[in-house]
């Protein structure tokens, strides 16, 4: 069983959404009718001890950054979908033996965040558990109905692009002091150059599968043009490992001098990775089927990721 089949049943087992519902569950925010031509964006997302970061030892995890990259990944959800952030809500369970100190630096490092995304907390909950730390984060944000950016608007021809770089962002430390591209998924949907869009979490071309399974098409891939994160980043490493926190998304044809032209990030770099086809596959330049792999927690540990 994967995480994208055990969702595949799971949604089947829902009732039809709403009327009010516009993005149902299977992209990276909910959205719903919110007031005038706003939607209201909502997405989850949690770090778990030992599992998002290192709990123990003597390379542990500064416990505010954990509490920063929890705040972080969620700020990513609402970047993937062209939108802005405005609240959340945290819940969190820790095992007794959590010190007050590790306990106060890890909310510590998630307010100082909030208040980087200029975001507002309004509450939460918090447990005692029998294990790991676990900490969860449900975030609500807006976007234009008019600028929403899903997962489901590639068209075969669309060009395929990507921020940053991927790879080796859980050893180089990536993960943990990554910026979510909420400035630039905002303004993409502001100039309606962007088709479809998600963030890369998984694994870029796992990620990649699942926007080709929402758009209906395929997608050829230029592997020597993926940017890695450093010298020492294989393509391999680059494809499959994720904790990225880059956005992918599909261009029209006839919109991508327009990206290219405009593109206002100068720290941000903007590359072509491919183009969107028919095919149903992911395949190199070749012609050759990649596999899609990338982090699955439902998978055993055979099957890639971080």
């Amino acid at each position: 069983m994967t995480e994208d089949s055990f969702f595949q049943w799971l949604f089947q087992q829902l009732p039809t959404a709403g009327k009010d519902v516009v993005i149902p569950p299977g992209d990276d925010c909910a959205a719903i009718r919110w007031r005038e031509d706003k939607l209201l964006l909502i997405a989850v997302d949690q770090v778990v001890g030992g599992r998002h970061y290192v709990a123990k030892g003597p390379d542990a995890t500064p416990p505010a950054l954990a509490g920063r990259k929890l705040v972080a990944r969620n700020v990513s959800d609402i970047a993937a979908i062209g939108g802005t952030p405005l609240f959340c809500l945290l819940a969190g369970a820790f095992p007794k033996s959590c010190t007050e100190t590790w306990l106060k630096e890890f909310y510590g490092g998630i307010v100082d965040a909030v208040g980087a995304f200029q975001l507002q907390m309004l509450g939460g909950d918090l447990a005692s558990s029998n294990g790991d730390e676990v900490a969860s984060l449900t975030i609500l944000g807006e976007v234009a109905a008019n600028e929403v950016i899903t997962r489901s608007g590639a068209r075969a021809g669309d060009a395929l692009f990507a921020t940053g770089a991927f790879g080796n962002s859980f050893v180089s430390g990536h993960h943990l002091h990554f910026n979510p591209r909420h400035a630039e998924g905002r303004w993409l949907a502001q100039q309606h150059l962007a088709s479809a869009m998600m963030d890369v979490s998984d694994g870029l071309l796992l990620d990649l599968s699942r926007i080709c399974k929402m758009s209906q098409c395929g997608a050829r891939i230029d592997l020597n043009a993926i940017p890695c994160r450093d010298a020492g980043t294989s393509i391999d490493q680059a494809c499959s490992e994720g904790e990225d926190f880059e956005l992918i998304f599909a261009v029209p044809s006839d919109k991508v001098a327009a990206l290219q032209q405009r593109w206002p990030f100068a720290n941000t770099p903007l590359t072509r990775l491919g183009t969107f086809d028919g095919s149903g596959l992911l395949r190199d330049q070749q012609g050759n089927s990649l596999v899609a792999r990338g982090w699955d927690h439902l998978s055993p540990p055979s099957a890639g990721g971080n």
